[in-house]
């Protein structure tokens, strides 16, 4: 038995390897400026290189503990932008939230640091690591703490060519060729003999290939004369101070109804359109309550001839004895014909963790007595389709991020999809970019078009194969309208999204518990040998 001063040497840890954490902490910042709205999309090819040789280097539990380091250099890039909520809500919570978020993000790139410490030492290891990569990715989007923001294909945004791929690969198939490009390009440099020159080869061959397969599909003509549905986003950019403060109530819906109706000169603005479409609750009240609003909102319906889609609340009675009403995050559809009896409504399905609601309220009741000043919302029952001339579906904010959501919403008939969203929370920052950037993803993905309304920006068109028709600038007050082709086309991801995100989940499990399992292994391995005299 080992005595008491031999245990603390052993449970102390190495001595840190200073330069070897900051170059992964350079690698993980740099990766987090790939994103849209910056330029270094194709950087991402090669950008965890400085990491991956620093992280050789270390031992594996050196390599989760710098990975968690650089997690949170990486994520609080990623996600400051959620400090501007605190201008509306309580500061404390909001940011000890934040923090806790970060901190919650960091461990999965801590995760994907050790999984590669571990395979890069074994043969042919790192075959393995990209699929791992993408099934991590995957089991993100899943459960009540899903937060699936920053997929690496997300990336390439900018470069509409690069991305055509996900009409088959989907985007965790994108990022997993992301990924084995900087693998390759590690055994190029790290390699011997003809594993290390065809490895080089391959990684080139991988953003060539991406991009030849992007220029032949968008240069592959379009059908002739297809319909089209008139569309008219209203984006009046009400600040998010001022949007849920009953005083300003009034002024808000003023300012939402002038940019709606725009100068009575200017018929370009709504007159003869086919669809408005208001922002994720720009009404910001519960919309049945205020029957001045509600009338207001059919009869400008009836008098345009156009359907008015508007995001606000709703609410119905709850028989649950922990709650008196269920509250709903909530799209009401105005026909331009009919009565009230005729007014649809869609509630949101997907709902953003602690802030729309606590995680597992539904496994814990007690945890809806707690009050940390989120929403309190309540899920919708299931999806709707509506039609004008056209089958759509709407959906809200933060639902456009899952690749399932929208292929369920294609499985139902849809040719269009109408996402509404509330982009004033993210203030002047990089999210709005990103937000949208991921709708682009989606459009090609289920190969229907995109109509995203944001109430402060971006709104934007993306037809189906993610080309831009027509958008806003950040904050900019205005009516953006287009006539949108109804050309959809029936994608190879679209049929098969849901086997392939299902078998890269059940590889990720197996496979993380294979390297924990070689982890234990190799540690047992060399605990032994250090056990062994030393010869003289």
């Amino acid at each position: 038995m080992p005595g008491f001063p031999g245990l603390l040497r052993r449970l102390r840890p190495r001595a840190p390897r200073w330069r070897d954490l900051g170059w992964i902490c350079l690698s993980a910042v740099a990766w987090a400026f790939c994103y849209p709205p910056f330029p270094l999309g194709p950087l991402a090819f090669v950008v965890l290189l400085p990491a991956f040789f620093a992280t050789m280097r270390l031992n594996t539990r050196q390599a989760f503990l710098y990975h968690f380091a650089a997690g949170i250099a990486y994520n609080t890039v990623m996600y400051w932008w959620i400090y501007n909520v605190i201008k509306v809500g309580p500061a404390f919570v909001i940011g000890a939230g934040l923090v806790l978020l970060i901190l919650y993000l960091s461990f999965f790139n801590a995760l994907l640091g050790w999984l590669f410490r571990i395979l890069a030492g074994k043969p042919f290891g790192l075959a393995a690591y990209p699929l791992l990569w993408g099934g991590l990715e995957v089991v993100r989007t899943m459960g009540e703490m899903s937060f699936p923001w920053n997929d690496m294909g997300y990336t390439l945004g900018h470069w509409p060519s690069l991305i055509q791929s996900v009409s088959f690969l989907g985007i965790f198939g994108l990022s997993m060729a992301v990924i084995a490009c900087n693998c390759l390009a590690f055994t190029l440099w790290r390699g011997k003999g003809r594993i290390r020159w065809a490895a080089g080869a391959v990684a080139a061959a991988i953003p060539l290939a991406l991009a030849v397969q992007g220029r032949l599909s968008l240069a592959r003509p379009d059908p002739v004369n297809p319909p089209t549905l008139d569309i008219s986003l209203v984006q009046p950019s009400i600040p998010q101070t001022k949007k849920w403060d009953e005083d300003y109530f009034r002024e808000v819906m003023e300012k939402t109804w002038d940019t709606m109706e725009g100068h009575p000169n200017d018929s370009t603005i709504t007159k003869g359109t086919d669809l408005i479409v208001l922002a994720e609750t720009a009404v910001p009240d519960f919309l049945r309550s205020r029957a001045d609003l509600y009338d207001r909102f059919r009869k400008k319906a009836r008098d345009s001839g156009a359907d008015i889609l508007v995001g606000a609340l709703d609410y119905i009675p709850d028989p649950k004895p922990y709650h008196t009403y269920l509250f709903y995050n909530s799209a009401f559809l105005f026909p331009a014909k009919g009565d009230s009896k005729s007014v649809l409504q869609y509630s949101k399905l997907r709902l953003v963790p602690f802030s729309e609601r606590l995680p597992f309220d539904d496994v814990f009741p007690i945890i809806n007595y707690v009050n940390l000043g989120e929403g309190d919302f309540s899920s919708g029952p299931d999806y709707e389709i509506w039609t004008r001339g056209v089958r759509y579906a709407p959906s809200i904010c933060y639902e456009i991020i899952y690749p399932d959501f929208v292929r369920g919403a294609r499985r139902r008939g849809a040719q269009l999809l109408v996402n509404i969203t509330n982009d004033g929370w993210f203030g002047y920052s990089n999210a709005p970019f990103m937000h949208a950037n991921i709708s682009r993803f989606r459009a090609i993905e289920a190969g229907a078009p995109i109509a995203r309304c944001s109430n402060a920006g971006i709104s934007v068109f993306y037809d189906y194969k993610g080309r831009v028709l027509g958008k806003t600038r950040l904050s900019e007050v205005t009516v953006l309208r287009r006539k949108v082709p109804l050309i959809s086309r029936d994608t190879w991801y679209l049929r098969h999204g849901d086997a392939v995100e299902g078998f890269l989940a059940w590889f990720f499990v197996p496979g993380f518990l294979g390297c924990w399992y070689m982890a234990w292994r190799d540690n047992r391995e060399t605990k032994k040998r250090s056990r062994l005299p030393h010869s003289a």
